[in-house]
């Protein structure tokens, strides 16, 4: 007896590896777009951390005193001045609130932030 006879196959048909061919491109595809997509994230995730890092420092410097008044460092530049409150007449003295204007990547279409920096309570019968 042949295998025609007896209905048996010993291959795959040119339709079941086609299809076979069609599903393994899908998947192929989709994991090439996850993997894009997850390379994107993760590059948006280490630009936020850097401007955190950027902005915790110029704002510790600016409460201790020690910011300049203008500066730039690698891609950052940044301008300090005051920060006025509007429709706040009549605070106490001594309280006051400094601001920080900082641009990121100036270069390069960069990023602007704004630090409020709380000024000190200056304690009462000193000098200012």
């Amino acid at each position: 007896m042949s295998t025609m006879e007896t209905g048996k196959k010993n291959g795959f048909t040119l339709v079941e590896t086609l299809v076979a061919v069609a599903v393994l491109g899908l998947v192929a595809a989709g994991s090439i777009r996850l993997a894009a997509l997850s390379a994107r994230a993760l590059g948006e995730v280490r630009q936020g951390r850097e401007r955190l890092a950027i902005s915790r420092n110029l704002w510790l410097r600016a409460v201790s005193g020690k910011l300049e008044s203008r500066g730039q460092e690698k891609n950052v530049s940044w301008e300090t001045g005051r920060f006025v409150f509007p429709g706040q007449d009549g605070l106490p003295p001594g309280c006051s609130c400094g601001r920080v204007d900082v641009v990121t990547a100036a270069g390069k279409g960069g990023e602007k932030m704004v630090l409020y920096i709380p000024d000190r309570m200056i304690p009462r019968g000193k000098n200012q």
